[in-house]
Protein backbone atom coordinates (compact mmCIF):
# COMPACT_ATOMS: atom_id res chain seq x y z
CA UNK A 1 0.00 0.00 0.00
CA UNK A 2 1.24 3.38 -0.62
CA UNK A 3 0.51 6.18 1.41
CA UNK A 4 3.17 9.17 1.98
CA UNK A 5 6.25 9.20 0.03
CA UNK A 6 4.82 7.57 -3.10
CA UNK A 7 7.19 6.55 -5.47
CA UNK A 8 7.87 9.32 -8.59
CA UNK A 9 8.51 6.83 -11.27
CA UNK A 10 4.82 5.41 -10.85
CA UNK A 11 1.57 6.60 -12.02
CA UNK A 12 -1.77 5.79 -11.10
CA UNK A 13 -2.02 3.79 -14.14
CA UNK A 14 0.78 1.58 -12.75
CA UNK A 15 -1.08 1.21 -9.20
CA UNK A 16 -4.25 3.01 -8.23
CA UNK A 17 -2.68 3.29 -4.50
CA UNK A 18 -0.70 6.13 -6.78
CA UNK A 19 -3.29 8.81 -7.42
CA UNK A 20 -3.17 11.31 -7.63
CA UNK A 21 0.54 11.13 -7.81
CA UNK A 22 3.68 13.07 -6.36
CA UNK A 23 3.98 16.61 -8.08
CA UNK A 24 6.77 18.95 -7.72
CA UNK A 25 6.49 21.74 -5.14
CA UNK A 26 6.93 24.68 -6.74
CA UNK A 27 5.52 25.41 -10.12
CA UNK A 28 7.17 23.99 -13.37
CA UNK A 29 7.73 23.15 -17.21
CA UNK A 30 7.72 19.44 -17.92
CA UNK A 31 9.21 18.78 -21.72
CA UNK A 32 10.81 15.91 -22.67
CA UNK A 33 10.37 13.65 -19.76
CA UNK A 34 12.22 15.88 -17.23
CA UNK A 35 10.94 18.98 -14.61
CA UNK A 36 12.25 22.36 -14.96
CA UNK A 37 11.34 24.78 -11.91
CA UNK A 38 9.73 28.07 -13.04
CA UNK A 39 10.33 31.23 -10.33
CA UNK A 40 7.64 33.27 -11.13
CA UNK A 41 7.35 35.91 -7.63
CA UNK A 42 6.02 38.87 -8.58
CA UNK A 43 6.74 38.86 -12.27
CA UNK A 44 4.84 38.57 -15.72
CA UNK A 45 3.84 34.85 -16.78
CA UNK A 46 5.73 35.70 -19.93
CA UNK A 47 8.98 36.82 -17.49
CA UNK A 48 8.90 34.05 -15.21
CA UNK A 49 12.42 32.35 -14.87
CA UNK A 50 12.64 28.88 -16.21
CA UNK A 51 15.76 27.26 -14.43
CA UNK A 52 17.00 24.52 -16.40
CA UNK A 53 19.03 21.71 -16.15
CA UNK A 54 21.20 19.34 -18.35
CA UNK A 55 20.17 15.99 -16.17
CA UNK A 56 17.71 13.84 -17.33
CA UNK A 57 16.00 12.81 -13.92
CA UNK A 58 12.16 12.94 -13.96
CA UNK A 59 12.80 15.90 -11.30
CA UNK A 60 15.04 17.75 -13.35
CA UNK A 61 16.17 21.24 -11.72
CA UNK A 62 14.09 20.13 -8.87
CA UNK A 63 17.76 18.55 -7.90
CA UNK A 64 20.15 18.69 -10.37
CA UNK A 65 22.59 21.12 -10.74
CA UNK A 66 21.66 24.37 -12.85
CA UNK A 67 22.67 24.55 -16.38
CA UNK A 68 21.12 27.92 -17.16
CA UNK A 69 18.19 30.39 -16.32
CA UNK A 70 15.94 32.39 -18.81
CA UNK A 71 12.74 33.85 -19.24
CA UNK A 72 9.93 31.69 -20.15
CA UNK A 73 9.04 33.57 -23.12
CA UNK A 74 12.76 33.36 -24.44
CA UNK A 75 12.46 29.42 -23.40
CA UNK A 76 9.17 29.36 -25.66
CA UNK A 77 10.93 30.70 -28.81
CA UNK A 78 14.24 29.18 -28.54
CA UNK A 79 12.46 26.09 -28.49
CA UNK A 80 10.21 27.10 -31.04
CA UNK A 81 6.97 26.33 -29.00
CA UNK A 82 3.65 28.17 -28.98
CA UNK A 83 3.63 31.05 -26.98
CA UNK A 84 1.66 31.73 -23.82
CA UNK A 85 -0.44 34.31 -25.48
CA UNK A 86 -2.19 31.18 -27.74
CA UNK A 87 -2.67 28.54 -25.00
CA UNK A 88 -5.60 28.14 -22.76
CA UNK A 89 -5.99 27.72 -19.26
CA UNK A 90 -6.66 25.02 -17.97
CA UNK A 91 -6.90 23.80 -13.93
CA UNK A 92 -4.90 20.62 -12.90
CA UNK A 93 -6.02 19.18 -9.45
CA UNK A 94 -5.62 15.43 -9.62
CA UNK A 95 -3.05 13.42 -11.51
CA UNK A 96 -2.63 15.86 -14.46
CA UNK A 97 0.12 17.67 -12.63
CA UNK A 98 1.77 14.28 -11.58
CA UNK A 99 4.93 13.85 -13.70
CA UNK A 100 4.74 9.78 -14.47
CA UNK A 101 1.04 10.70 -15.29
CA UNK A 102 1.93 13.01 -17.60
CA UNK A 103 4.72 11.35 -19.26
CA UNK A 104 2.51 8.55 -19.75
CA UNK A 105 -0.37 10.72 -21.50
CA UNK A 106 2.68 12.40 -23.69
CA UNK A 107 3.21 8.70 -24.69
CA UNK A 108 -0.41 8.11 -26.33
CA UNK A 109 -0.23 10.40 -28.78
CA UNK A 110 3.68 11.34 -29.74
CA UNK A 111 2.22 13.94 -32.91
CA UNK A 112 0.76 16.51 -29.74
CA UNK A 113 3.48 18.71 -28.01
CA UNK A 114 4.73 17.19 -24.41
CA UNK A 115 5.56 20.81 -23.55
CA UNK A 116 3.36 21.02 -19.93
CA UNK A 117 4.00 24.35 -18.57
CA UNK A 118 2.15 24.71 -14.86
CA UNK A 119 1.73 27.61 -12.34
CA UNK A 120 1.33 26.59 -9.10
CA UNK A 121 -2.02 28.22 -7.65
CA UNK A 122 -4.64 28.46 -4.78
CA UNK A 123 -8.33 28.29 -4.56
CA UNK A 124 -10.84 29.30 -2.47
CA UNK A 125 -14.27 27.97 -1.17
CA UNK A 126 -13.25 24.68 -3.35
CA UNK A 127 -11.72 21.14 -2.42
CA UNK A 128 -10.92 18.73 -4.32
CA UNK A 129 -12.71 15.34 -2.92
CA UNK A 130 -13.65 12.07 -4.04
CA UNK A 131 -15.54 11.21 -7.18
CA UNK A 132 -18.48 8.60 -6.67
CA UNK A 133 -16.81 6.66 -9.78
CA UNK A 134 -13.79 4.84 -10.99
CA UNK A 135 -10.80 6.02 -13.80
CA UNK A 136 -10.01 2.80 -16.01
CA UNK A 137 -6.82 2.19 -13.79
CA UNK A 138 -9.11 1.12 -10.61
CA UNK A 139 -8.31 4.17 -8.46
CA UNK A 140 -11.30 6.48 -7.56
CA UNK A 141 -10.42 10.09 -8.64
CA UNK A 142 -10.70 13.58 -8.12
CA UNK A 143 -13.40 15.82 -8.21
CA UNK A 144 -13.87 19.82 -7.44
CA UNK A 145 -16.16 20.43 -4.51
CA UNK A 146 -17.71 23.88 -3.22
CA UNK A 147 -16.33 24.18 0.52
CA UNK A 148 -16.69 27.53 2.32
CA UNK A 149 -13.55 29.15 3.46
CA UNK A 150 -11.31 26.12 1.74
CA UNK A 151 -8.01 27.25 0.31
CA UNK A 152 -6.37 24.29 -1.81
CA UNK A 153 -3.19 24.11 -4.05
CA UNK A 154 -4.43 23.35 -7.51
CA UNK A 155 -1.77 24.26 -10.86
CA UNK A 156 -2.97 26.37 -13.75
CA UNK A 157 -1.71 24.74 -16.68
CA UNK A 158 -1.62 26.49 -19.88
CA UNK A 159 -2.04 24.31 -23.02
CA UNK A 160 -2.11 24.23 -26.61
CA UNK A 161 -5.35 23.67 -28.35
CA UNK A 162 -4.56 20.75 -29.37
CA UNK A 163 -2.79 19.52 -25.86
CA UNK A 164 -6.69 20.27 -24.73
CA UNK A 165 -8.35 18.29 -27.17
CA UNK A 166 -5.56 15.56 -26.18
CA UNK A 167 -6.19 15.87 -22.66
CA UNK A 168 -10.02 15.42 -23.23
CA UNK A 169 -9.81 12.00 -24.73
CA UNK A 170 -8.19 11.04 -21.25
CA UNK A 171 -10.89 12.85 -19.15
CA UNK A 172 -14.15 10.88 -20.37
CA UNK A 173 -16.75 11.55 -17.73
CA UNK A 174 -15.34 14.86 -17.00
CA UNK A 175 -17.39 18.43 -18.56
CA UNK A 176 -15.24 21.43 -19.29
CA UNK A 177 -16.36 24.57 -17.02
CA UNK A 178 -14.92 27.99 -16.39
CA UNK A 179 -14.28 29.97 -13.69
CA UNK A 180 -14.73 33.90 -13.80
CA UNK A 181 -14.86 34.47 -9.99
CA UNK A 182 -11.28 35.85 -9.37
CA UNK A 183 -10.99 33.05 -6.56
CA UNK A 184 -7.88 31.14 -8.29
CA UNK A 185 -3.83 33.17 -6.84
CA UNK A 186 -1.13 32.29 -8.80
CA UNK A 187 2.03 33.97 -7.56
CA UNK A 188 2.56 36.36 -11.43
CA UNK A 189 1.25 39.79 -11.40
CA UNK A 190 -1.08 38.83 -14.67
CA UNK A 191 -4.58 38.28 -13.95
CA UNK A 192 -5.71 35.82 -16.35
CA UNK A 193 -10.14 36.18 -16.57
CA UNK A 194 -11.04 33.20 -17.64
CA UNK A 195 -9.54 29.35 -16.25
CA UNK A 196 -11.29 26.32 -17.48
CA UNK A 197 -11.15 23.27 -15.61
CA UNK A 198 -12.54 19.60 -15.75
CA UNK A 199 -15.19 19.39 -13.63
CA UNK A 200 -18.15 16.30 -12.74
CA UNK A 201 -20.78 16.39 -9.95
CA UNK A 202 -21.02 13.26 -8.96
CA UNK A 203 -19.34 13.09 -5.85
CA UNK A 204 -18.28 10.20 -2.92
CA UNK A 205 -20.41 10.83 0.50
CA UNK A 206 -19.11 8.14 3.23
CA UNK A 207 -19.51 8.46 6.82
CA UNK A 208 -21.77 11.80 6.53
CA UNK A 209 -18.80 13.37 4.68
CA UNK A 210 -17.62 14.03 1.21
CA UNK A 211 -13.51 13.40 1.98
CA UNK A 212 -10.62 15.16 0.71
CA UNK A 213 -7.38 14.21 -0.09
CA UNK A 214 -4.39 14.04 1.95
CA UNK A 215 -1.79 14.35 -0.92
CA UNK A 216 -3.13 17.73 -1.90
CA UNK A 217 -2.26 20.63 0.18
CA UNK A 218 -5.06 22.73 1.37
CA UNK A 219 -6.98 24.09 4.69
CA UNK A 220 -10.32 22.65 5.03
CA UNK A 221 -12.59 21.30 7.58
CA UNK A 222 -13.31 18.39 5.64
CA UNK A 223 -11.76 14.70 6.51
CA UNK A 224 -8.99 13.24 4.27
CA UNK A 225 -8.13 9.76 3.50
CA UNK A 226 -5.41 8.18 1.24
CA UNK A 227 -6.44 6.64 -1.85
CA UNK A 228 -4.63 3.38 -0.12
CA UNK A 229 -7.47 3.23 2.68
CA UNK A 230 -10.36 4.65 0.39
CA UNK A 231 -9.94 1.60 -1.57
CA UNK A 232 -10.00 -0.69 1.41
CA UNK A 233 -13.23 0.91 2.64
CA UNK A 234 -14.70 0.45 -0.75
CA UNK A 235 -13.64 -3.25 -0.58
CA UNK A 236 -14.79 -3.28 2.55
CA UNK A 237 -18.42 -1.80 1.39
CA UNK A 238 -18.25 -4.60 -1.48
CA UNK A 239 -17.93 -7.28 1.00
CA UNK A 240 -15.31 -8.46 -1.09
CA UNK A 241 -13.58 -11.27 0.78
CA UNK A 242 -10.52 -11.56 -1.32
CA UNK A 243 -7.44 -9.72 -0.59
CA UNK A 244 -7.29 -5.80 -1.20
CA UNK A 245 -4.83 -6.32 -4.13
CA UNK A 246 -7.46 -8.74 -5.97
CA UNK A 247 -9.64 -6.48 -5.24
CA UNK A 248 -7.78 -4.02 -7.33
CA UNK A 249 -6.83 -6.50 -9.73
CA UNK A 250 -10.55 -7.09 -10.38
CA UNK A 251 -11.32 -3.64 -10.82
CA UNK A 252 -8.89 -3.02 -13.56
CA UNK A 253 -9.60 -6.30 -15.26
CA UNK A 254 -12.63 -7.47 -14.65
CA UNK A 255 -15.88 -5.49 -16.15
CA UNK A 256 -18.38 -7.84 -14.85
CA UNK A 257 -17.17 -6.91 -11.20
CA UNK A 258 -16.37 -3.49 -11.85
CA UNK A 259 -19.84 -2.84 -12.60
CA UNK A 260 -21.06 -4.31 -9.35
CA UNK A 261 -18.98 -2.31 -7.84
CA UNK A 262 -20.04 0.96 -9.70
CA UNK A 263 -23.63 0.44 -8.35
CA UNK A 264 -22.14 0.12 -4.84
CA UNK A 265 -20.74 3.41 -5.28
CA UNK A 266 -24.26 4.81 -6.58
CA UNK A 267 -25.21 4.03 -3.09
CA UNK A 268 -22.65 6.74 -1.88
CA UNK A 269 -23.17 9.61 -4.28
CA UNK A 270 -24.08 13.25 -3.96
CA UNK A 271 -24.36 15.58 -7.30
CA UNK A 272 -22.89 18.88 -6.40
CA UNK A 273 -23.28 21.76 -8.45
CA UNK A 274 -20.53 24.59 -8.34
CA UNK A 275 -21.53 28.20 -8.51
CA UNK A 276 -18.23 29.04 -9.00
CA UNK A 277 -17.85 27.20 -12.30
CA UNK A 278 -20.20 28.00 -14.95
CA UNK A 279 -21.01 25.68 -18.01
CA UNK A 280 -19.54 27.22 -21.34
CA UNK A 281 -19.15 26.30 -24.93
CA UNK A 282 -15.65 28.20 -26.08
CA UNK A 283 -12.87 28.11 -24.52
CA UNK A 284 -10.49 30.85 -25.40
CA UNK A 285 -7.02 31.19 -25.49
CA UNK A 286 -5.03 34.41 -23.44
CA UNK A 287 -4.47 36.35 -26.47
CA UNK A 288 -8.31 35.80 -27.29
CA UNK A 289 -9.44 37.12 -23.48
CA UNK A 290 -7.34 39.83 -23.91
CA UNK A 291 -9.32 41.27 -26.61
CA UNK A 292 -12.23 39.90 -25.09
CA UNK A 293 -14.97 42.77 -23.84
Amino acid sequence: MFRENKPIHLSPYDHPDIYPGPRPRDSFIFYKGVANQIEEQGRSLEDSIVHLTKGDHMYGSFISSLSESMTLKSFLEKEEKTPMRKRIPVLAYGSNVCLAQLLYKSSLNKGVSDLYICFRATILDTDVVYGSFLAPYGALPAIIAPVQDAKTEVWVTFLEPEQLEHMNKTESGYQLREHTANKINMKVVDKVKRIYSYYCEQALYVNGSLTRFPDIQGTSLLPSVWQADMLLLLKERCSFTGTREEFIHLLRWNHQFRQSVTEILRKHEVLLDHPDWLKCSSFLTLEKQAIER
